[in-house]
C-alpha cells in the first residue's frame, strides 16, 4: 500500500529537474520550489519517488536483470535473436551506445538526483521545524543517504573501473560524485572521481544512514518498504566486504546476525518468497516494493509493478500442438549450463535423434527420474525454486494448467532449455498481469548476510565459523533444521560441491553463493569482485548468438555510455572501449 507511483514521478521529475527560469507559471496556487517542499509531508512525497525510481524502467522495472546482469554473467541465454547489441553484451562485447545500458546509467542518475533534492527539501524544511518534527526528519534523511548510496552502489558496480580500493586500484576511475541538485547543465559535467573516493562516500552516506536509522523498525503495511537500522547496517556490511574491509565488515555482520532478530524462513516459504507471496517475511532485510497494475505495464515509469517477468515469461506446450507455446514475451531462458552446475545430470528430456520440441517425444523415465532426484534431493533442490523443468512442471495460463515446454525459439533441441521461475507470476501468465510484476525484489536477506560473514570469517582466520554459515544456508535449501549438523553438510571449505566446473567445484562459498541467489541480480557482481570472468566465460563457452570472449581485467567495467559521453567533455570513457 503506498500513493500512487506516477504521482510521485511526477512530483520528483517536477522538482528536482526543473527551475523556476525554465517554465512561466500562471497558476498562483502551483507547487513550485519557491514554497515547496514546506513540511514534513511534502519531504514523505518526495521520498516516495526516491523509493519509486529504483523501479523505473531503466532499473528493477526492467533494464536490471534481462538486459544486464542476467546477461553479462550468463544467468541466462537468449531465445530472442532480433537484438544485437543484446548478444553482443552476452559474448563480453559490450560497446558504449548499448540500447540496454544507456537505460539504466541515466536512471540510477535520477535516483542520484532526487535524493539530492530531497536532502535539500530536508535541510530547508528543518530550519524552522519543531523538535518533534526534526526526529521525523532525520529519519528522512537516514533513508535519503542509503537510497543515494544505493543508486551508487551500482554506478560503481557497472561502471567503476575495479572493486579494488587498496593500492593501485584505489587510484583508478570510479564514479563522479555529486551531492547537489543541477540546476544547469554545466553543473552535470562533473569528472570521475577515483575507485576509493567513490567507495568511501557511499560508505559515508551508509555510515550516516545507519546513525540516523539506528533503532528505527517500520510496523505499519504502508511503511514497511522503508529501509529501516538493519537494512542499513546490513548494506554498509556488504559494502565493506565488496572493498575487503574485513575486520569492518567482521563487526558489522555480527552484529545484524546477533542482534537484528531476523532468521531464515524454511525452505516452503523461500520456494515462493520470490513470487508474491510471503513479502517483508523474517528473513528480508530490504526489499523493493512491487505491486500488480493493471493501468500501467511494468517498463513504464507510471507502473507500480516490474516487466521483468514479462521478459523472463515461461513457454508452455500448447494443448493443440504440443508445441511450445509463449505465455508472454519470453525473451530469455536459463542458460543450458546452469542446470549441469545444479547437480542435474539426467540426460535430456528428448531421447537422441528427437527432431520436433514436441510434448509427444519426451522420455518418460526422464520424467521418474527427475522427480525421484527432486524427492530424494539428489541435485541442488535449489534447481527448481530459481527454473521451472520442460514436461516435469507446469504452470497456469487462464485458469488452467499446462506443462511447461522446451524454450520456445530454441531450435537446438538437444539443448536444455528451461524457463526461469523466479520473479514470475505463478498463478497465471505475465500478459494476465498487464505485464506488470508485482512480485517484490528481496533485495538484501539474511542468507546474504549469512555468506558475507562467512567469507569475512574466512578473511580473518576462523575457517570452523564460516564452515557453520555456509552449512546453513545449505542445511535450509535442502529442508533440514538450520543450526543442526545434517547429513548434507559440507566437511571442509574445499569440500565438493554439486557443480563439477573448477570453478565452483571444490569452492564451497562461491558455489552456495551462485547457487543461493541464482536469479537475484547478485552473482555478476560478485564475478567481478573475485576476478572470476576468465573462468566463468571458460565454463559457459558461449551462448547462441556466438563465442563469450574475455579479454583481460578491463572487461569488468562496461562502457560509460555514449550519450554520457556527448554531453559531459569531463567524463573518461573506462579502457578497452
Amino acid at each position: 500500500m503506498k500513493l500512487p507511483k506516477y504521482i510521485l514521478i511526477f512530483l520528483s521529475v517536477f522538482l528536482g529537474a526543473c527551475n523556476p527560469d525554465f517554465v512561466e507559471i500562471d497558476n498562483a496556487t502551483a507547487i513550485s520550489t519557491a514554497n515547496y517542499p514546506n513540511t514534513v509531508d511534502d519531504l514523505e512525497q518526495l521520498l516516495a519517488g526516491v523509493y519509486a525510481t529504483q523501479h523505473a524502467a531503466g532499473i528493477f522495472g526492467r533494464a536490471i536483470g534481462p538486459y544486464s546482469t542476467y546477461v553479462l554473467d550468463h544467468t541466462c541465454d537468449l531465445s530472442w535473436q532480433g537484438s544485437p547489441n543484446w548478444i553482443q553484451m552476452g559474448q563480453n562485447n559490450t560497446l558504449p551506445n548499448d540500447a540496454f545500458l544507456r537505460q539504466i546509467w541515466p536512471d540510477l542518475w535520477r535516483g542520484v538526483q532526487r535524493a539530492n533534492t530531497l536532502l535539500a527539501g530536508v535541510a530547508r524544511v528543518g530550519e524552522n521545524a519543531s523538535e518533534a518534527a526534526l526526529a521525523e526528519i532525520d529519519l528522512i534523511r537516514g533513508q535519503a543517504f542509503f537510497l543515494r548510496a544505493w543508486y551508487y552502489f551500482y554506478l560503481t558496480a557497472f561502471w567503476g573501473e575495479t572493486f579494488i580500493v587498496d593500492g593501485a586500484g584505489g587510484e583508478k576511475m570510479g564514479m563522479p560524485i555529486v551531492t547537489e541538485t543541477a540546476n544547469s547543465l554545466s553543473e552535470t559535467q562533473v569528472s570521475r572521481a577515483t575507485v576509493k573516493e567513490t567507495w568511501d562516500f557511499i560508505i559515508g552516506d551508509l555510515v550516516a544512514a545507519t546513525e540516523l536509522l539506528d533503532g528505527k523498525s517500520w510496523s505499519s503495511l504502508q511503511d514497511k518498504h522503508k529501509a529501516d537500522e538493519w537494512s542499513a547496517k546490513g548494506f554498509l556490511a556488504k559494502v565493506y566486504v565488496f572493498v575487503q574491509d574485513w575486520e569492518a565488515a567482521k563487526v558489522l555482520l555480527n552484529e545484524v546476525i546477533s542482534q537484528s532478530n531476523k532468521a531464515l524462513v524454511p525452505f516452503d516459504v523461500y520456494r515462493t518468497m520470490f513470487n508474491g507471496e510471503h513479502e517483508f517475511n523474517s528473513e528480508s532485510l530490504y526489499e523493493l516494493n512491487l505491486n500488480v497494475d493493471i493501468t500501467y505495464p511494468g517498463a513504464d515509469d507510471r507502473s507500480m509493478g516490474s516487466h521483468i517477468g514479462t521478459m523472463i515469461s515461461p513457454t508452455y506446450v500448447s494443448p493443440t500442438t504440443g508445441t511450445a507455446s509463449a505465455s508472454a514475451w519470453c525473451n530469455v531462458f536459463p542458460h543450458a549450463k546452469n542446470i549441469t552446475r545444479f547437480g542435474f545430470d539426467l540426460g535430456h528430456y528428448f531421447p537422441p535423434g528427437t527432431t520436433v520440441a514436441n510434448v509427444a517425444n519426451v522420455d518418460p523415465n526422464y520424467v521418474v527420474a527427475s522427480k525421484k532426484a527432486r524427492s530424494e534431493k539428489t541435485v541442488d533442490p535449489r534447481l527448481w525454486v530459481a527454473c521451472l523443468q520442460p514436461y516435469v512442471d507446469s504452470m497456469v495460463v487462464n485458469g488452467a494448467k499446462h506443462p511447461i515446454s522446451h524454450y520456445l525459439d530454441i531450435n537446438e533441441i538437444d539443448m536444455e532449455a528451461w524457463s526461469f521461475r523466479k520473479y514470475i507470476n505463478l498463478n497465471g501468465t505475465e500478459l494476465e498481469i498487464n505485464r506488470s510484476n508485482g512480485s517484490n525484489i528481496l533485495w538484501l536477506r539474511l542468507a546474504d548476510i549469512y555468506l558475507l560473514y562467512a567469507e569475512t570469517l574466512i578473511h580473518t582466520g576462523n575457517n570452523a565459523e564460516a564452515l557453520e554459515y555456509i552449512n546453513k544456508v545449505k542445511r535450509r535449501a535442502y529442508g533440514v533444521a538450520v543450526d543442526a549438523p545434517s547429513p548434507f553438510d559440507y566437511n571442509s571449505l574445499s569440500d565438493a560441491t554439486m557443480a563439477s566446473d573448477p570453478a565452483l567445484r571444490n569452492d564451497p562459498l562461491k558455489y552456495e553463493r551462485w547457487a543461493e541467489f541464482f536469479g537475484e541480480f547478485n552473482w555478476w557482481f560478485d564475478v567481478c569482485r573475485w576476478k572470476m570472468g576468465a573462468s566463468e566465460a571458460a565454463y559457459y563457452e558461449k551462448i547462441r548468438g556466438g563465442t563469450i570472449q574475455w579479454a583481460d581485467d578491463s572487461d569488468y567495467a562496461q562502457p560509460i555510455p555514449i550519450d554520457e559521453l556527448n554531453a559531459n567533455p569531463d567524463m573518461i570513457q573506462n579502457p578497452g572501449y
